[in-house]
């Protein structure tokens, strides 16, 4: 039989590999394949994985009791643990990206379910840090995947989309602040291994919903690319100032988690007729396990207020504020929202420490989704490690704030007032630094977002190249 000649079947080659190149980039159909049933997916997962996050803070007080800690040493565990989540999600990011996987989440929601349930077995304080540091690890790792796969499969609603994600973590961490000292004083800590078994079935589910989806457009290389050298810069440069922000609003935030715990434990004295001023030295003294465990009641709903104005205001800004008005809602929250900081600490009736939190939350938190979406349409190619960068890397520097208001707060010999300046005045100087970024480029960068691939099969080219 005759050959075809060379050239013929070298034509004939090129022409399959572009046909199966075009089969393998073509868009999925929505007809086949509806995101709303992953993204409801992946936003419970992310509620489940908050509620384990936040059973340690609201028991910081007994935990301290139980271990014969120092307020030093329970300041260390909550930094420990923001310190831990915020180092592995770069890592879990850039890997992600790297080898285009998302398995790493449903890996760490199992690991901080397993670590968290076991804290009622720690009786050392070297224990507590050990799987404060494990189940913080764990936690952090769910985050820039699963956060990456929902801003992509959300096409054009992505900041809406973030917003909600978002606003599910806090809803889980605040019903974890909550139920924290009420599952302790009635079944006790150890029953929090219980937590593991609906943990895995959430972790089946999250693996359908993220391990076969993409969480880029498969042209985002390719068009990031097409940029000049001095966009590209100035689109990394204006990320790493989102990220500068973001460190210094998280700082707050885990300040602000230590204050509240300290305002409890003074609220719990005085209602029990210890008359003020009270230093941190006579609390210590005075603070009874009986007292430790009815201060946790009054530390967790206070957390979960906080927790509240952070999902309420990230989902109504996210969901009200068009992307090209982000900036000027960065810019003016954390700066109005500072006078509620500096207020918190001089009140003594709940109802209105609760409002304050609220606000408090609002006030460092309520532009969080903006900023993750901003991040991800300037670097399109990279939303994982975007992403990563905007929550767990910006996360990572944040553990200097309990330690910093323990510090002050001790120093001061017991001036909370004093913390609440100190964290206000960064909360407004975050503001001011969105001055930096010019307009323009947080206004762009929809055009790659806004591609009809939104279930498009994930793209591995260009990764060399990056």
């Amino acid at each position: 039989m005759a050959r075809k000649p060379r050239l013929l079947r070298n034509e004939s080659a090129v022409r399959a590999s572009k046909q199966n190149q075009s089969r393998k980039s073509r868009p999925i159909s929505h007809a086949k394949q509806s995101p709303k049933g992953k993204l409801a997916a992946i936003v419970f997962s992310h509620a489940v994985v908050d509620f384990f996050s936040a059973l340690v803070i609201p028991l910081l007080s007994v935990l301290e009791g139980r271990a014969h800690m120092s307020p030093g040493e329970g300041a260390m565990l909550v930094a420990a643990g923001s310190l831990s989540s915020g180092v592995i999600q770069p890592i879990v990011a850039i890997v992600g990206d790297k080898r285009d996987t998302r398995v790493l989440g449903t890996i760490g929601l199992l690991v901080a379910a397993v670590a968290i349930g076991l804290i009622g077995y720690a009786d050392s304080f070297w224990k507590l840090a050990a799987l404060q540091i494990i189940g913080s690890a764990g936690i952090g790792a769910f985050h820039p995947p699963a956060a990456a796969v929902i801003g992509h499969l959300a096409g054009k609603n992505r900041a809406i989309a973030v917003s909600v994600f978002f606003a599910a973590g806090i809803l889980g961490g605040s019903v974890g602040s909550i139920t924290a000292p009420r599952w302790a004083a009635w079944l006790g800590i150890k029953t929090f291994v219980w937590g593991i078994v609906p943990a895995v079935l959430v972790a089946v589910i999250l693996a359908w919903a993220t391990h076969g989806s993409a969480h880029r457009h498969a042209h985002a290389h390719t068009t990031h690319r097409a940029l000049p050298k001095k966009e590209r810069a100035a689109r990394w440069s204006a990320v790493w100032v989102l990220y500068a922000v973001n460190a210094m609003r998280f700082t707050v935030n885990m300040a602000m988690v230590l204050l509240l715990v300290r305002w409890s434990e003074l609220y719990t004295l005085a209602q029990h007729g210890v008359p003020g001023p009270i230093t941190p030295t006579m609390k210590a003294a005075l603070l009874t396990p009986e007292l430790r465990l009815v201060s946790s009641g009054v530390n967790g709903p206070l957390q979960a207020a906080m927790g509240l104005g952070m999902g309420v205001f990230g989902l109504a800004i996210g969901w009200l504020v068009p992307h090209n008005r982000a900036r000027l809602a960065m810019i003016v929250t954390p700066c109005i929202g500072a006078a509620a900081v500096i207020a918190l600490p001089y009140m003594s009736a709940m109802w209105s420490a609760f409002l304050l939190s609220v606000l408090v939350g609002g006030a460092y938190a309520g532009t969080m989704p903006l900023s993750i979406a901003a991040a991800q349409r300037l670097l399109p190619h990279r939303t994982t490690l975007a992403s990563g960068l905007m929550m767990g890397g910006s996360w990572s520097l944040a553990f200097v704030g309990p330690l910093m208001a323990q510090w002050i707060y001790a120093g001061t010999n017991g001036s909370l007032a004093t913390v609440g300046i100190v964290f206000a005045t960064m909360l407004v100087a975050s503001g001011l630094l969105i001055l930096l970024i010019p307009r323009r480029l947080l206004d762009q960068g929809e055009a790659v977002m806004h591609a009809k691939d939104a279930i498009a099969v994930p793209d591995t080219a260009g990764l060399a190249a990056e």
